[in-house]
């Protein structure tokens, strides 16, 4: 799969080429991409939020904030970015905790403000800096990407499971929520583990895969993405090591990094005052297992302002109207943790990792590329 730098793997059972160099967003692309950023965030906060919530309460409750409630949420905010990068830890023999997590901020910042799978690109460039071979980076990266997808589709159940052990009655949506989204995952898994133990079904959804995307592509009247069908068979093969080994905790570890987002939330809620009185724990996953699950259809990039008025709304219908101000400053909190702070932080970070090594690590990922082409041909 080009598109996302993925190269067909040899027939004679040698190490597959490096992932392809993708192509660079132009200077229009990168200033469009923060022009709509920034455009979704004033619809978002001046335009729709001022009507169902009262900015200056709003601020009032910012403004109330502690020391120790700072410190607070300084500190669960970086146990999730650990958290967060604790599955690439996991997957990815040879990286250390210092590179995961660094990898991890700069990977979210650069897909934040730059279009396209660049998330991928810099890990998979940081990886190969850090000496770590081409197909251990490639499947790390992916695997990384498919079980942070699986693990929002957890956080339903053990929504449920929450409001259960408290002694509540669930609500009917929440458990159809759980309920399909056990089924997905269980689906997804299923398919995970056929695809692994059989190549012919492999070959077919791959060639079923690039049948979908020259539909969906011809749509747009773009070409689509190339080498589907080998990229399926080369995670196959990467697949075996990775989930007889890792693949249980790796899962694992994504779904727990959810949990650390969701302590982020809840310090973010009891900091302005929200208590479990008025809105119980379980609420608060029931509402980030409802907004997660609309992340995954990219509506906006980073889910910017679908997020913040799902949360707002979600749980305001929870703790009542006058609750929302309060509510509102809880998700400001939350959302400036979990998107806004690491774009500065992950550029800093890449920086500082990538040291002199922009030019070096830019040659040496062609001179794979070359190398990889020719070994085609």
């Amino acid at each position: 799969m080009s598109e996302e730098g993925v190269a067909p793997p040899t027939t004679d059972g040698a190490q597959p080429p490096a992932p392809t160099k993708p192509s660079r967003p132009s200077r229009r692309a990168i200033v469009m991409r923060v022009g709509l950023l920034l455009g979704i965030m004033v619809v978002v906060f001046v335009v729709i939020l001022p009507r169902i919530v009262d900015f200056g309460a709003v601020a009032a409750a910012l403004s109330t904030l502690t020391a120790t409630q700072l410190a607070a949420l300084a500190a669960t905010t970086g146990l999730a970015y650990v958290a967060n990068a604790t599955p690439s830890r996991i997957l990815v023999p040879g990286l250390s905790w210092p590179h995961a997590v660094g990898a991890d901020l700069a990977g979210r910042a650069v897909v934040s403000t730059i279009p396209g799978p660049t998330d991928i690109a810099t890990k998979f460039l940081l990886y190969r800096q850090w000496s770590i071979p081409a197909d251990a980076a490639t499947a790390g990266i992916v695997f990384n990407a498919f079980f942070e997808t699986l693990s929002d589709l957890v956080l339903p159940l053990i929504a449920t499971l929450g409001v259960l052990l408290a002694g509540h009655t669930a609500r009917p949506a929440v458990i159809a929520l759980s309920v399909v989204g056990v089924l997905v995952l269980i689906f997804a898994l299923l398919l995970l583990v056929a695809i692994v133990r059989s190549e012919s079904l492999a070959g077919r959804l791959g060639r079923g895969l690039d049948s979908i995307a020259h539909r969906v592509w011809g749509l747009f009247r773009r070409p689509p993405p190339t080498g589907i069908v080998e990229g399926v068979m080369q995670v196959r093969v990467q697949s075996q090591e990775i989930l007889s080994r890792r693949g249980a905790l790796g899962f694992g570890a994504a779904v727990l990094a959810r949990l650390a987002w969701f302590l982020v939330l809840q310090v973010s809620l009891w900091s302005v005052g929200v208590t479990s009185e008025v809105l119980p724990p379980s609420a608060v996953l029931t509402a980030m297992a409802a907004v997660a699950l609309l992340a995954l259809i990219p509506i906006t990039p980073g889910a910017i302002g679908v997020s913040e008025v799902a949360y707002v709304g979600l749980m305001s219908a929870v703790a009542g109207d006058a609750m929302t101000a309060p509510i509102t400053a809880a998700i400001v909190i939350f959302r400036a943790a979990q998107w806004f702070v690491p774009i500065p932080l992950g550029w800093i970070l890449l920086v500082i990792m990538r040291g002199n090594n922009w030019r070096e690590l830019e040659a040496e990922t062609s001179a794979e590329t070359d190398d990889g082409e020719v070994a085609a041909a």
